[in-house]
């Protein structure tokens, strides 16, 4: 058990899960004082740990063929009748996020709306309802961000596998 002892910053915390004015310093036993408020916290190391399984969203086992993406939530695709269909919220505030992991070996694909776009890495997805980002396989998942609200999503860190960019 750590005592009295300041765990090191954290800086990979998911975007649009913390605004640039938190602070979170974890203590065991001591009072931390927040250095943009001015106000005194405590936050123990389970209380820690607790906030970083939150801040990555709301998990939800899709068993259907298709799914309309809820901002701030992460997906698992587990539809063994094919492949699951995401389409992406028609409104979404910068900095929200989503998550999809694959599972069923039919994969899964994210379907944009009119004037929406997906970046991944330097490819970038034909803008509107003909774009998409297809998994290739059973394991494939991706993060994304929303970097212009409404329309631009961009992946956080590499994906995992090869992606279908369209």
């Amino acid at each position: 058990m750590l005592t009295n002892q300041i765990l090191e910053p954290i800086t990979t915390l998911p975007v649009g899960t913390v605004k640039a004015t938190d602070t979170y310093i974890a203590t065991d036993t001591t009072d931390t004082t927040d250095a943009i408020t001015g106000t005194t916290k405590k936050y123990t190391i389970q209380q820690l740990a607790t906030y970083l399984n939150a801040s990555q969203g709301n998990w939800v086992n899709v068993t259907t063929a298709t799914q309309q993406i809820v901002i701030d939530t992460s997906y698992v695709a587990n539809y063994v009748g094919g492949q699951v269909v995401f389409t992406l919220p028609v409104t979404s505030p910068f900095g929200a996020f989503i998550q999809i992991q694959g599972l069923s070996s039919s994969g899964w694909k994210i379907q944009q709306n009119f004037g929406q776009n997906i970046q991944i890495g330097a490819q970038s997805t034909t803008a509107g309802l003909l774009g998409s980002v297809s998994s290739t396989n059973q394991w494939n998942s991706v993060y994304l961000v929303c970097v212009v609200a409404n329309t631009t999503w961009a992946s956080v860190g590499a994906p995992q596998g090869i992606l279908s960019i369209v």
